[in-house]
């Protein structure tokens, strides 16, 4: 008896021994592949998509025969289930694993769920039908996949909740992710959904033979009452929903901005700025949105991945004229969401997007537009990568998703360089049409090849930025795709600083340390060695880093270890190691921050302040470094004066006392400080000295890598200063 028990079980008519042979062939290709080849996430979302199909075909072949039993079929189908698990856990062993909970979490929740939906799909489908189930289980695939399409193209989010893959965070750039409770309670409802629909199938069978009808109308009303209410419990996320959480709104003809917690100085400069932006692109692009624009301000990446679904990017959806970016970002990524906006209407499709969805028009139209990377001209910035470290194949970015293969900086300057070195030889009308066919030859009347030679000539005699520390600085971080476990050491990065926060070092430290196990990181390292800096062990940090120093070795963190490290060596009193690194950080500038760090480090140092600025809270160092400005400016401190007025919520009138001396622009760190006191002003509606000190900025032009975003800056203030009587009147805090 246990013998034919086994015999039926694995009797090869019923397709058990050939959907686990096809399902090991697919499994053995997916554990080669980047972040499918980890026991964690991804491994699981495809192989839920997969056993949705096999299990749904496998049951209507089984439950076809007249002597099919439910034992044997949910045997056979956890057999299925088994195949996928048994091979990533026998490679892992082999290899890594990430995280074993983690990975058993998500393959519980996702693909036992999608099995037992595919099975149910299935029992209805045999039920309702004589003919074409098969094809009819696949067109209720695709209805069910096409429902996060819809979601996303008239909702707001980027994130999805599916039976077919479980769950969709939204976006590459938010790595971190564990199962969690929302997954959990999705899964569950999916899964008491599935269990209900075989349940009255076998038990009701009867009942329904002659009321068929019934049974499809009670599983639809189902179906559509929880995808209404799926934004009561999170799985989505309705404008309405949105709205209410971000709750003020300035509206005008041209853009809506919605938001919560900015001030009421905050939200008007914020408004300044989209209009100026909105004038400027209307200008350029040549071309004027024919909807009003919705601009969404979350008060933290925090609220907004909840709500939207992409924590860290910044996201346009230009099909529904809408912006959703951070209160902590929008100064750096609002113009280029803006020309997303714009190119609605020259973009192709319901999504209006450019022709073919190619990220690289995409993504390069609106570096192009925006002119800059992190206030460095474009072209020069994507030069520095050309003549220094790395080059792409142009032909292979404007191709598929290769724009997604590369650091995100490689890919985002050099099709935004090429798009703008496009629009100068072309001019933006033919770009534009360039952007909605997607045909280079048809729309240029040009050879692509020729043309990216001539583009590279111009990068190569590009020698503005040449300097190799500040190439390896930009481009030598690594993709995801690159990545050893992104999402588990990404999710457990972020609990153990909280850890750190919270002064639960116990905690914190074994997760770090957990982290390391895996790959040297660098948060995790510096985590670690901050732990015994607040046990005043400084010895023991130093020790620490010095060891992981080598394994960040070209690598943009091996600069910021330098910083650590200096400062840790002040602190142990081992001043000319200090004073030789900084030197070190500055005579290889592979940063401007990194070099005005450690600057200074160095005059604080001559003021015997130095000490009292690396132990104390803001406010200590606020004091400090406005102590260097007391008798003479010191320049290369301004910037970073300024981030501490902010931090400190100093009130503007009375940070104004410290500037009461004669600006002197002479040199470069002079020029960026005028640049960096004008933006303050103008961001307090102080636009005549805003404009002012915009204008000392560009007294220093030679040599000057900034001269660019100063230039703008220039133009910016000037219009503000121009319309200041159509502007209302504020009362400067």
């Amino acid at each position: 008896m246990k013998k034919n028990f086994i015999l039926n079980v694995f009797r090869f008519r019923s397709g058990i021994v050939l959907y686990s042979f096809l399902l090991a062939l697919l499994n053995l290709l997916l554990i080669q592949l980047p972040l499918t080849g980890t026991f964690g996430y991804e491994f699981a979302a495809i192989n839920g998509f997969l056993l949705t199909i096999i299990s749904g075909f496998f049951t209507l072949k089984s439950i076809s025969k007249a002597d099919y039993k439910l034992s044997i079929l949910a045997l056979n189908l956890l057999i299925i289930l088994v195949v996928p698990l048994v091979i990533i856990i026998v490679y892992s062993i082999f290899t890594m694993f990430c995280s074993f909970c983690d990975g058993l979490g998500f393959y519980v929740l996702i693909v036992a769920t999608s099995t037992l939906f595919g099975s149910a799909i299935s029992f209805v489908v045999d039920f309702v039908l004589n003919r074409f189930k098969k094809t009819i289980f696949l067109i209720i695939i695709f209805l069910v996949a096409l429902i996060p399409v819809l979601e996303i193209y008239f909702l707001p989010q980027v994130y999805f909740y599916s039976p077919l893959i479980g769950f969709f965070p939204g976006n590459i750039y938010d790595e971190g992710l564990s199962p969690d409770l929302k997954l959990l309670s999705h899964q569950a409802v999916v899964s008491l959904f599935s269990g209900l629909m075989i349940f009255l199938v076998i038990k009701y069978r009867r009942y329904f033979n002659s009321k068929k009808i019934l049974l499809i109308t009670l599983i639809f009303c189902l179906s559509v009452a929880f995808q209404y209410s799926s934004s009561w419990f999170g799985f989505s996320t309705t404008y309405s929903s949105l709205e209410n959480d971000l709750n003020k709104e300035i509206s005008s003809d041209q853009i809506i901005l919605h938001y919560d917690k900015l001030n009421e100085m905050e939200s008007e400069f914020l408004k300044l700025c989209a209009y100026y932006y909105y004038s400027e692109l209307e200008n350029v692009l040549q071309v004027k949105p024919s909807k009003q624009i919705h601009i969404y301000i979350f008060n933290s990446r925090e609220q907004k991945k909840v709500l939207f679904g992409a924590g860290n990017a910044d996201v346009a959806k230009p099909w529904q004229y809408a912006i959703y970016i951070s209160a902590d970002s929008w100064e750096h990524t609002l113009k280029h969401e803006l020309v997303h906006i714009f190119s609605a209407e020259f973009g192709t499709g319901p999504f209006k997007l450019a022709a073919g969805f190619n990220p690289a028009l995409i993504e390069g139209l609106a570096e192009a537009i925006e002119g800059t990377t992190d206030e460095y001209a474009l072209k020069d910035f994507t030069a520095l990568a050309f003549n220094n470290i790395r080059r792409i194949d142009l032909n292979s970015l404007f191709t598929g998703l290769n724009f997604f293969k590369s650091n995100s900086s490689l890919s985002y300057s050099y099709s935004g360089a090429f798009i703008q070195y496009l629009i100068k030889k072309f001019e933006i009308v033919k770009v534009k049409q360039f952007y909605s066919n997607n045909d280079f030859e048809k729309t240029f009347n040009a050879n692509l090849t020729s043309e990216i030679k001539l583009f590279e000539n111009e990068l190569h005699n590009n020698t503005i930025l040449n300097d190799y520390t500040m190439a390896d600085y930009y481009f030598g971080r690594l993709s995801i795709l690159q990545k050893v476990c992104p999402r588990f050491i990404s999710d457990r990065l972020n609990v153990a600083y909280i850890y750190l926060n919270e002064k639960k070092y116990d905690e914190a430290e074994k997760l770090f340390k957990e982290i390391n196990q895996k790959t040297t990181n660098y948060s995790a390292s510096v985590g670690l060695a901050e732990i015994y800096v607040e046990k005043n062990n400084y010895k023991a940090a130093i020790k620490l880093l010095s060891n992981d120093f080598n394994k960040f070795k070209n690598t943009p963190y091996s600069y910021f270890l330098t910083i650590k490290m200096c400062d840790l060596y002040i602190l142990s009193d081992e001043i000319e190691i200090a004073l030789f690194d900084y030197n070190y950080i500055i005579k290889n500038n592979p940063h401007k921050d990194l070099v005005r760090l450690a600057k200074l480090r160095k005059d604080l140092f001559k003021n015997n302040l130095i000490k009292q600025y690396l132990t104390g809270n803001d406010s200590v160092k606020f004091n400090c470094v406005k102590q260097l400005n007391d008798s003479t400016y010191n320049y290369n401190s301004i910037p970073i004066l300024i981030n501490l007025f902010q931090s400190q919520n100093v009130n503007y009138n009375n940070s104004l006392s410290v500037f009461n001396k004669t600006f002197i622009v002479d040199n470069l760190e002079s020029s960026y400080a005028a640049f960096r006191l004008s933006k303050y002003m103008l961001a307090n509606f102080d636009f005549v000295n805003g404009r002012k000190y915009a204008a000392l900025s560009l007294r220093y032009k030679e040599e000057n890598p900034f001269y660019l975003v100063m230039k703008e800056n220039y133009e910016m203030a000037n219009s503000f200063f121009i319309n200041n009587k159509k502007i209302s009147s504020r009362n400067i805090n």
